[in-house]
Formats: structure tokens, C-alpha cells, sequence
């Protein structure tokens, strides 16, 4: 998968089959690397994900549960 570096959350949810909550929820535990860009005085942003950090994370999971003998 030749993904960008950096991705919107739409972006990751739609390469990744992830949910939007999940994604959210990987990101506030410190599981996957993002970032927001946003002016200090703003509320909102465009938040955006390290594609290397949430790969880093299947990765790691497909690993845990296959030595696990999960498929």
C-alpha cells in the first residue's frame, strides 16, 4: 500500500477499514502518532495520522494474535 506519509482521519479510515472512534481512541491513548493543525487561537483544526505509526500497530497486533495461534 503506497500511502502518504501523513494522513486526514477520512484518509486513515478509509485506507484502513478503522472507525473514526477507534482512530480517535488509538490516538488519545498514544497508540498512533497525530497531529493538528491549527493556529493557536483556534479550536478546530485538520487532524492528521502518521500512516508509519497505525501500520506500526497492525503490525504489532497481527503479530500478538498469530503468536497467540489467532488468525
Amino acid at each position: 500500500m503506497n500511502a502518504p506519509e501523513w494522513l486526514r482521519v477520512s484518509e486513515a479510515k478509509r485506507l484502513f477499514g478503522i472507525s473514526k472512534p477507534k482512530l480517535y481512541q488509538l490516538i488519545h491513548a498514544g497508540t498512533i502518532r497525530s497531529a493538528a493543525l491549527r493556529s493557536p487561537q483556534q479550536v478546530r483544526g485538520t487532524r492528521l495520522i502518521s500512516s508509519m505509526s497505525l501500520r506500526t500497530y497492525i503490525e504489532a497486533l497481527a503479530d500478538a494474535q498469530a503468536k497467540e495461534g489467532r488468525p
